[in-house]
């Protein structure tokens, strides 16, 4: 996996982020398996996804076909189609072909495992909370070709264990001076805060306790 400058390629009020997307890169590179499968564990509101969406801007013009699935938890049980829509949205993001037709998970999985097989992708699924999403958006590794890379983000490592995801990082929370520079950043556009609302910001670091 090529490596070129993170810092030019994430928002800078993103305290924190090159760190952490360097803790990822650095266990993809590690990885001996022929498809890359790293899940990102953390608790809500923590930084997952910002996490996920950084690596996957960061590494995305190295694959032939890439797709990030948002909010799968949500989707997958807003209606008894939301798991075949997800399968679709895959399907049509990395073969770039809108007119695919799902017409059942299961056929959605056996198209995954057929169409995908040939290119090397990128796929983020990302809020997932349940083994049937797993198995029905990134089912076998051999569904993708490999140098594949499958990023998964759950709050529940557990999860991802019973998809037999070994590599697992923790979105650790955010120190009290990175959230204090995170909200100084995005409250006055600086890093240290105006005159006179130093305290305040104090006030409502302590009170978001690491979350971003």
């Amino acid at each position: 996996m090529k490596l070129r400058s993170i810092s030019s390629s994430i928002d800078d009020k993103l305290v924190g982020m090159e760190m952490r997307i360097n803790e990822v890169l650095t266990s993809l590179k590690t990885c001996t398996k022929d498809v890359h499968v790293i899940g990102i564990k953390g608790m809500g509101g923590g930084g997952k996804t910002t996490l996920a969406r950084a690596v996957y801007v960061h590494i995305s013009s190295e694959f032939e076909g890439k797709s990030f699935v948002e909010n799968v938890r949500e989707v997958s049980k807003t209606s008894l189609s939301g798991l075949k829509s997800l399968q679709k949205q895959v399907l049509s993001d990395v073969l770039n072909d809108q007119g695919i037709i799902v017409s059942s998970v299961a056929d959605g999985k056996d198209i995954m495992g057929k169409m995908m097989s040939s290119r090397k992708v990128l796929i983020v699924l990302d809020d997932v909370d349940h083994i049937d999403q797993l198995e029905a958006l990134a089912g076998k590794p051999k569904w993708f070709k490999s140098g594949s890379t499958i990023i998964i983000t759950a709050r529940d490592e557990q999860v991802l264990a019973s998809h037999g995801v070994s590599l697992i990082r923790d979105v650790n929370l955010l120190s009290n001076k990175e959230a204090l520079c995170l909200f100084n950043r995005y409250t006055f556009g600086r890093e240290i805060p105006i005159q006179g609302y130093e305290q305040l910001s104090g006030h409502v670091v302590r009170y978001s306790a690491g979350l971003p």
